[in-house]
């Protein structure tokens, strides 16, 4: 090899490597840009299970008040009797 294509191999290669290192410079920024959604995802579906949490407890609140109401019911209804057979 000359000295000319020599130099224009080692050029050609320092060129490959500049390109080279800026797309490891682009992929590094990229997997921090996944790095941080993947965060935020992870406080998402923190908050979606506290949320959902919360939905349980509110739907047992509303069995026992629904069972309460029926007991109320019952009672009126026996009350509503009662009076009936008091006349």
């Amino acid at each position: 090899m000359s000295d000319i294509s020599h130099s224009i191999y080692n050029d050609l290669l320092s060129i490959i490597n500049y390109q080279l290192s800026i797309i490891n410079y682009q992929l590094s920024i990229i997997s921090y840009q996944l790095s941080v959604i993947n965060y935020q995802l992870s406080i998402i579906s923190y908050q979606l299970s506290v949320i959902s949490y919360q939905l349980s407890v509110i739907s047992y609140q509303l069995s026992v008040i629904s069972y309460q109401l029926s007991v109320i019911s019952y009672q009126l209804s026996i009350i509503n009797y009662t009076v009936l057979l008091l006349y």
